[in-house]
């Protein structure tokens, strides 16, 4: 009997043109969709804030539109290059803000489009790497002066977006979504209390709470994507001198709820809660509480000075709004586009309206003293100080430290830093009798 051997069968391959193929047509799905979840997002902060701006709705509707309609007619390295820029910005921010959230304080409502946006950026990401893999198109003209103008043409086109579009968009998303790093209690070598304070709109802030020695406090307030810990040593400086101090974490920032802010659009009624709180403090004289930011806390509080006569005194430590700064220093024609639209996109996206200019609203602070402290860090920091100080008047004071880097003042002055701060806090606050 012979035996019959029978061969393996073949198992069929897709050719490589057919898989690659595959791969372009992937390209349009996954772009829509990385756009939709991306845009809800924006849509999402955009009205959950107070005064949501019908251009800026329009707008996060309008530019993920025309990228969709213009994909087919655009070539591969810009789809490319748009798709991976954008997805790694959107996927970045979203996992800072959003993930690192959900990773160290549990999600809440504000995360779930925040993880859809991370979805979104991937999806922009993929989209891009599968462009690179489609058919390339010949060109419509050979000749090497037209291809060279093609070239030229491509790279213009990509400045212009980067300026106009990306880097506005990166500001957008830098003042929209704070990094949520968890607060770690070590941070603060001191007794105090974490204490959470309810908000008019129902959220709560998180804060630390050092108890006062001397019936005076301090609110103090941190800087932009910041939280409490970025300001420990100047809660452990001021409790050394008996002070209650009330360091608290902006909306959005650290493990405060709400929606971030990076300009302060939305900190004043926050700003009102941690001062209703503060004066009912047992330990405190509800009349001899001052503010004292770094920043942008400096900004925030120099605002609420101006219409809560509360904050008898402020010592604000690199203050300089960013309309503010651009007047004074009169940057390149760049610049202003990148910081006018950027200003723009954080409007729209926040649905929060601008700050007002420190210009108009020093005045209204006096007479009650200001220690103003500029570093020679930012080049309009000084200059845009000796204006808030020219407007304010007689009762504010400017500190100018051309060698520090910007609120660097304590670290790298700290003797003469906690002197001239604290001195001028004890004469604000009633404990050293004024020469």
């Amino acid at each position: 009997m012979t035996a019959t051997v029978t061969a393996p069968r073949s198992v069929a391959t897709p050719p490589p043109g057919r898989s690659r193929a595959r791969r372009a047509r992937s390209e349009r799905p996954l772009l829509l969709l990385g756009l939709a979840l991306v845009a809800l997002h924006l849509l999402d902060l955009s009205f959950s804030g107070p005064d949501t701006s019908v251009v800026g709705v329009l707008s996060i509707l309008a530019v993920p539109t025309a990228w969709a309609l213009a994909q087919p007619h655009v070539a591969r390295p810009t789809r490319l290059l748009l798709g991976v820029a954008i997805g790694l910005l959107t996927l970045g921010f979203g996992v800072v803000s959003h993930g690192l959230h959900i990773v160290n304080s549990g999600p809440d409502a504000t995360d779930v489009t925040g993880v859809g946006m991370i979805a979104g950026g991937l999806l922009l990401v993929a989209s891009g790497i599968a462009a690179a893999t489609g058919a390339r198109r010949p060109p419509r003209r050979s000749a090497l002066g037209w291809r060279a103008a093609h070239v030229v043409g491509w790279i213009a086109g990509v400045f212009v977006i980067a300026l106009v579009c990306v880097m506005p968009l990166v500001i957008g998303l830098m003042a929209t979504h704070a990094p949520r790093w968890a607060i770690q209690e070590s941070s603060l070598p001191i007794a105090h209390q974490e204490v959470t304070i309810p908000t008019a709109d129902g959220r709560e802030l998180s804060a630390w709470y050092v108890p006062s020695a001397n019936r005076t406090a301090v609110l103090l307030s941190h800087g932009s994507g910041g939280s409490r810990e970025r300001v420990a040593d100047t809660v452990r400086m001021l409790a050394r001198h008996g002070y209650g101090v009330l360091a608290f974490d902006n909306p959005g920032n650290g493990e405060s709820e709400g929606h971030s802010n990076g300009f302060g659009d939305n900190a004043q009624p926050a700003v009102d809660a941690a001062l209703r709180w503060l004066t009912h403090r047992p330990d405190v004289d509800p009349g001899r509480i001052a503010g004292f930011g770094s920043s942008l806390g400096a900004e925030v509080l120099l605002q609420a000075a101006a219409r809560e006569p509360r904050l008898r005194a402020v010592v604000a430590d690199g203050a300089a709004r960013p309309r503010d700064a651009q007047r004074v220093a009169d940057p390149a024609l760049t610049q202003h586009v990148i910081t006018d639209l950027g200003l723009q996109v954080v409007r729209g996206v926040s649905g929060m309206r601008e700050s007002p200019s420190l210009v108009g609203i020093m005045p209204r602070v006096a007479p009650r003293p200001v220690l103003l402290i500029a570093g020679g860090g930012e080049p309009a920091e000084i200059p845009t100080n000796r204006r808030y100080r020219d407007a304010g008047g007689a009762a504010v004071q400017l500190w100018e430290l051309p060698d520090t880097g910007h609120t660097a003042g304590l670290r790298t002055h700290p003797d003469d830093y906690e002197r001239r701060t604290t001195t001028f806090l004890d004469r604000a606050l009633g404990l050293e009798a004024s020469p």
